[in-house]
């Protein structure tokens, strides 16, 4: 090779290192999409009520059991455009009476509470499903087993747009009167 053409080819290897150089400047000068703010609100899919809970530190209200939905607190940050490593911390305590409000309504509240209550506290870190760029309520949903699904939608439960899938909650052994 002589060393013109030695020349002719460092001076392409100099010109497509610039050209790729340029292209990683003009990509990184885009934009990020603002973040959007979404309301929280939650679903209770199990027998026991969702005493409290909070997604990054940030509260939703109480859930009965079998119910939700309804009230939403503020706020949560989340990226324009989902991405597969996004995850929320999710906080709650669980409780239940252990005894019908039959053998304990001669008590105080806090009487009841100290003798027929129970109650657990978790925390998971779970990834949030996917959701597009129209956002929505970020929407806990409190299974059984403890698990935690959370979706983005501006669609509530049976909706055929909702990317759960799932209708709203029903307990599948409702509590007779004797035991309300």
């Amino acid at each position: 090779m002589n060393s013109h053409s030695s020349h002719k080819v460092q001076l392409r290897w100099w010109q497509l290192a610039i050209a790729v150089l340029l292209m990683a400047l003009v990509s990184a000068c885009k934009p990020e999409p603002k973040p959007m703010t979404a309301g929280i609100t939650g679903y209770n899919f199990t027998r026991e009520g969702v005493q409290n809970y909070s997604v990054d530190e940030m509260y939703g209200s109480n859930l009965p059991p079998y119910g939700g939905g309804g009230s939403l607190s503020c706020c949560v940050l989340l990226p324009a455009q989902w991405k597969p490593e996004l995850r929320v911390t999710v906080n709650w305590t669980m409780g239940r009476w252990t005894r019908p409000y039959e053998s304990r309504k001669h008590l105080s509240i806090s009487e009841q509470i100290k003798c027929c209550s129970s109650k657990r506290t978790l925390t998971k870190t779970v990834p949030i499903e996917p959701y597009g760029e129209d956002g929505g309520d970020l929407q806990v949903f409190f299974l059984p087993g403890d698990e935690i699904k959370v979706y983005v939608s501006n669609y509530g439960l049976g909706h055929e747009k909702h990317p759960s899938g799932l209708a709203y909650p029903e307990n599948p052994n409702p509590p007779t009167d004797k035991e309300k």
